[in-house]
């Protein structure tokens, strides 16, 4: 069974992504009249809005989906919103949390790192702290294993060689990315 070859709608596997981790569910088609009523450009003009904004990032997820699982989980945690609004209104609110999507794949890529450690003994809490500060999180690397008690050249060490993996297995997965949506056909031709 061949593929369905779709007409390319993304300028490049990178906005593809980043528009399937950003599509929130509260966007809604335009009425007739807004449309009519809306002057000057807004938006990428290509419609991505309501049940076809909805198709199209649930399409982008299916190309991801096909990848390896660790460069899947890379490609969202690089590209997912890191916290989203918090509308609890509790007096400790800081008004935003933690983004779920992207809160599962720092965890989970969190446990496929351990193979870049070798046989080496690690807490997890570290190996979190320096995977989610590889995706733009802040986070003292240096204090927290103070306070687990791991020496200092250890835990760079192993920060080091976490980075390293991350950064090689995102290459890869960038690479592939690219290759799987061209394949399909969901980026844009240009001449």
């Amino acid at each position: 069974m061949q593929a369905i070859q779709h007409e390319g709608i993304f300028k490049s596997a990178h906005e593809a992504i980043v528009f399937a981790c950003n599509y929130t569910s509260q966007q809604y088609a335009m009425s007739p009249m807004a449309k009519l009523l809306q002057r000057g450009a807004h938006g990428s003009g290509r419609g991505l809005v309501g049940l076809d904004g909805a198709a199209q990032s649930g399409m982008v997820f299916a190309e991801l989906d096909a990848l390896d699982y660790l460069q899947m989980l890379i490609l969202v945690a690089k590209n997912s919103p890191r916290k989203e609004r918090c509308e609890c209104k509790h007096a400790c609110c800081s008004g935003w949390k933690a983004n779920p999507i992207y809160r599962d794949a720092v965890s989970q890529i969190t446990e496929l790192v351990m193979p870049a450690l070798g046989s080496a003994f690690s807490f997890r809490r570290h190996r979190h702290a320096v995977v989610d500060k590889y995706f733009g999180e802040k986070h003292d690397i240096k204090s927290i294993a103070e306070d687990l008690g791991i020496p200092p050249r250890t835990a760079d060490r192993h920060a080091s060689l976490i980075r390293n993996f991350l950064k090689d297995a995102e290459k890869d997965a960038w690479t592939k990315w690219y290759e799987r949506l061209d394949e399909a056909g969901m980026l844009l031709q240009t001449a």
